[in-house]
């Protein structure tokens, strides 16, 4: 939220530095992000009047203009297309400082444009720093007095804040002003302006269905305005506020809405057929909003309707239908309190979020509608030059009583750690504007506004009588250790093991976003339900949960080999998203993904490309370290994949994810000129299955010996029926079983390596060649012949 400065004047009559205001909105949990314009962006520069404006006579698109400052005349060479007679603009005269675009001081120098002399500069908004608008140079009010410094009449700096949603009686100049003044015990004052009457009755009636969804109603008739721009002044505060300045009518709702915090609307009230009510849809419609959308109305959204139409959409934007324009000649004004869930809803579920709905949700106060109401009216009247009518519509509920919740001294002293005296708690509430009422031992009923959602419990008592007296005053004792009982998660153990596996195996952790873009979505592996799409998503780039790592690590290596560091060797634990009887849901998963060389660069021999059993490997060793006994890898038909480059990974007969080596196509679809492999485990079942009792076996007191075999086989025979058939055979001296030598010609020669050992006694040549016969008979049956 922009705050300017002049905005808070009004409510406190205290001139305070800048930076204790912004230390001070810190401490109470308003982060001031920004102050702009902290020192004024220039010096020297004056109100100057064109007495003349003449065409340059080397430049079409340049004029000589005399200007005066009061007390001497200059020439000026102009190319602004605005530059005329009459016209009181910012003269920044020789020698005047302005500030550049990198934020640097720059002083005016006389110069020659064209031939002709030039003693100074005309200024834009933008060239002051005023607001970004750098459309000709500024057009000041006809009544400031020649050569006044304007500093004073222009410099207002702006705050930056970052509010939190509990926050929403802060979204306002009264409401930070408020907090100021409760912190630093500053006299608080609510301006007030007298909307002067004529004797003429309103001519709007109005109903309210249903009180519960819109407590509060109130409005006001003005007829015989006169639409135009809005006088400089409010111009220049809506544009440090950062809103656009439309016409007078809408600019005074914009003004009353940053200086009140209740959001208004006018309604071209010639637009109007007969009585406005204010109630519920029963159907769904289109509707034409303000912006030009034109927007369906889902059932049940709050609306205010005239006899014969919907006029507006109920705290979140009027209608293009009864929208004033240039032509408006009288306007029914209408400010109220809607229920802040039903604007919300209506607001979500129409993808809409406007200012006045944004403070809607957070809720107003509706006590304050009366106050901001006659402010509004008295500036319709001062700018429009309209005629207020008597009598105003107040349409209310039941009474907005404040809640009523007790307070303990000695609770508020062992939460915060300070010895506070009931007087000091009790003088804390009153600044806040809190009602309080003495009970017995030590006990305040304290008297809660109802604009403070916030406040509801005790604790949140406690916690404003901190905010108020000062975290920073507060002393800092020595800090318990508490520890809770409450186990940690097994899911959540299980992926700190599993995390610290993988970096121990030399895999850096990666972290991409759950939400990805259609285009990425097309990469995922093939899914069996439709990709989840988000509703009302902020950017395309970020509308669908992903179903897979897969697209984001692809993302990923795409961005590093681009940025010259083609190999990755990766891993993320996280989740994906897919539907489960018909629903949303969320699942533990784990994701690996290599690419570019195995290993560093070595002077003495040339590093490997990483391949489909390098990852296999990775995933053998992960197994391994987590306690997962028997998986086993089998072939798969995974689209996403090389053909002949995947596998699926089981324990037992459970499936627990897939690797392999990402197909070409989908390479080539997002420019990845080498090649990618990928592992995803789904960690649910991976946790159930792992070992949790670990039996440490002694190292072998007697030598082992080794058998080496080589096989002819097909090409297209698969080693793990090999592996298989050695399980197979149940051998109590076979140790273990390796593939060492793969050559291929037109079949491939495999070698495997035989590891002989009884754990007992040292084992006899004898032994070992007939144990090893035998399984070289049980592998040979499943030869092929």
């Amino acid at each position: 939220m922009k705050l300017p400065l002049s905005l808070l004047k009004p409510f406190i009559h205290q001139d305070l530095p800048l930076a204790q205001i912004a230390e001070t909105l810190t401490l109470l949990g308003i982060e001031v992000d920004a102050i702009e314009n902290e020192r004024p962006p220039f010096a020297n520069v004056v109100v100057g009047e064109i007495l003349s404006a003449n065409r340059h006579p080397n430049a079409e698109k340049l004029q000589i203009a005399e200007v005066t400052d009061g007390s001497k005349t200059y020439q000026i060479v102009c190319g602004a297309s605005n530059c005329r007679a009459g016209l009181k603009t910012a003269f920044a005269r020789v020698g005047a400082v302005l500030t550049d675009a990198k934020g640097n001081p720059m002083t005016i120098e006389a110069a020659k444009l064209r031939g002709v002399d030039s003693a100074g500069m005309l200024c834009s908004e933008q060239e002051l720093k005023i607001s970004d608008s750098g459309e000709g140079i500024m057009e000041l009010p006809s009544d400031w007095k020649n050569g006044s410094d304007l500093v004073p009449l222009l410099w207002d700096p702006v705050f930056e804040l970052s509010l939190t949603p509990n926050l929403g009686y802060c979204l306002s100049a009264k409401g930070i002003a408020r907090e100021l003044s409760a912190s630093l015990n500053l006299p608080f004052h609510v301006p007030s302006k007298l909307a002067h009457e004529t004797k003429k009755q309103n001519r709007v009636s109005v109903s309210v269905r249903d009180p519960k969804l819109c407590p509060r109603y109130m409005g006001r008739f003005l007829e015989n305005l006169k639409i135009g721009p809005s006088p400089f002044w409010l111009q220049k505060v809506l544009k440090a506020a950062g809103m656009r300045p439309i016409n007078n009518a809408v600019d005074i709702t914009n003004y009353i809405l940053l200086k009140w915090g209740q959001p208004m609307h006018a309604f071209d009230a010639d637009l109007l057929e007969g009585s406005i009510h204010v109630s519920v849809s029963d159907k769904a419609m289109n509707f034409a909003c303000l912006d030009g959308t034109e927007r369906e109305v889902p059932v049940g959204t709050l609306l205010i309707s005239d006899s014969h139409k919907p006029v507006a959409l109920a705290g979140v934007m009027g209608g293009a239908n009864t929208s004033v324009s240039e032509n408006t000649k009288n306007i029914f004004l209408e400010a109220a309190y809607f229920d802040p869930m039903v604007v919300r809803i209506a607001s979500k579920k129409m993808g809409l979020r406007s200012e006045s709905s944004f403070r809607f949700e957070k809720g107003v106060d509706p006590l304050g509608i009366p106050e901001a109401l006659n402010e509004a009216c008295a500036l319709f009247i001062e700018l429009c030059g309209a005629q207020l009518l008597e009598g105003t519509v107040n349409i209310k509920g039941e009474p907005f009583a404040p809640k009523e919740i007790r307070c303990r001294a000695r609770r508020t002293r062992e939460i915060i750690g300070h010895k506070f005296s009931l007087n000091e708690i009790e003088e804390i509430f009153h600044r806040l504007g809190f009602h309080t009422k003495a009970l017995e031992q030590e006990t305040l009923l304290v008297q809660v506004p109802f604009y403070r959602f916030d406040v509801n419990e005790e604790i949140d008592l406690i916690e404003e009588v901190a905010r108020i007296y000062g975290y920073n005053k507060i002393e800092k004792g020595t800090p318990l250790c508490t520890i809770s009982q409450i186990p940690h998660d097994p899911l959540f153990l299980f992926e700190r093991k599993l995390r610290s596996a993988l970096i121990d195996l030399g895999l850096q952790e990666l972290i991409t976003c759950d939400l990805i873009s259609p285009k990425l979505a097309e990469l995922e592996i093939e899914s069996k339900t439709a990709p989840l799409k988000v509703l009302h998503s902020k950017s395309e780039e970020y509308s669908i949960l992903r179903s897979s790592f897969l697209p984001g690590f692809l993302q990923v290596a795409q961005y590093n080999i681009d940025q010259k560091n083609p190999t990755i060797a990766g891993f993320e634990i996280g989740r994906v998203h897919l539907l489960q009887e018909g629903k949303p849901a969320e699942f533990p998963t784990a994701a690996l993904v290599l690419s570019g060389k195995i290993g560093p660069a070595h002077w003495d021999r040339k590093s490997n490309d990483a391949d489909f059993y390098d990852l296999k490997g990775i995933l053998e060793n992960l197994f391994d370290a987590i306690h997962i006994e028997s998986s086993t890898f089998k072939p798969s038909k995974h689209p996403s994949f090389h053909p002949n480059r995947q596998a699926s990974i089981y324990v037992g007969d459970l499936s627990i994810g897939s690797f392999g080596e990402v197909h070409p196509l989908l390479l080539e679809k997002i420019d990845i000129k080498q090649r990618v492999f990928f592992a995803e485990l789904s960690l649910a079942p991976l946790l159930s299955l792992q070992n949790k009792t670990v039996i440490m076996k002694p190292l072998p007191q007697f030598p082992s010996s080794e058998r080496d075999w080589t096989i002819p086989l097909p090409k297209e025979f698969l080693m793990q029926t090999i592996f298989d058939a050695i399980a197979a055979a149940r051998s109590m001296l076979l140790e273990k079983a390796e593939l060492i030598d793969l050559f291929h010609a037109e079949t491939k020669n495999a070698t495997f390596r035989f590891t002989y050992r009884d754990l007992y006694k040292t084992i006899s040549f004898e032994e070992v060649e007939k144990e090893h016969a035998h399984i070289m008979q049980e592998v040979t049956k499943h030869l092929p012949k």
